[in-house]
């Protein structure tokens, strides 16, 4: 896999992928996804959601996984994380109109090992990661898009 060199810059592409997490949108991504989608395109958001602050209510409780509290409160974030992406999908309505198409992915986990199994399954052509300011944020996705570029069979490329 490795490096992939089966696509210049000006190449237009079918399915991109943006993963991100938190609560932030990915806006920078999304406008440099725009530039590189073929018409009638598709782009997925990848929302990995966070279980950090999952873990610190059941250490601080100490609530089993099964607890009804835990099981409630993952429920609420994920609710939550959810709402704010299918708004950033809601305002983007003009793509639509040009034959975009934008679909939401929630998942749980790895950020490298999600992102690799999205690629495979959606047919992904382009991974488009944003710069990410935040600390929990660089700390998920920092050391983790040298690994995906290594080992991703499309191009990644990443926006700040």
């Amino acid at each position: 896999m490795g490096t992939w060199a089966g696509m210049n810059n000006k190449e237009k592409v079918k399915n991109i992928l943006i993963p991100f997490s938190g609560v932030d949108t990915p806006k920078e991504a999304y406008r440099e996804a725009l530039k590189h989608l073929k018409e009638n395109g598709k782009i997925y958001l990848l929302h990995i959601l966070d279980d950090a602050s999952t873990k610190s209510v059941r250490y601080m409780t100490e609530l089993g996984e099964e607890s009804e509290v835990i099981k409630n409160f993952q429920k609420a974030q994920k609710n939550f994380q959810e709402g704010v992406t299918e708004e950033f999908v809601e305002e983007r309505g003009e793509e639509a109109e040009k034959g975009v198409t934008i679909e939401n992915k929630f998942v749980k986990g790895g950020p490298t090992e999600e992102v690799l199994k999205a690629i495979e399954e959606y047919s992904i052509d382009l991974v488009v990661l944003e710069q990410l300011r935040q600390k929990k944020d660089q700390i998920l996705f920092g050391d983790e898009r040298d690994l995906l570029r290594k080992k991703a069979p499309c191009r990644v490329i990443t926006v700040s």
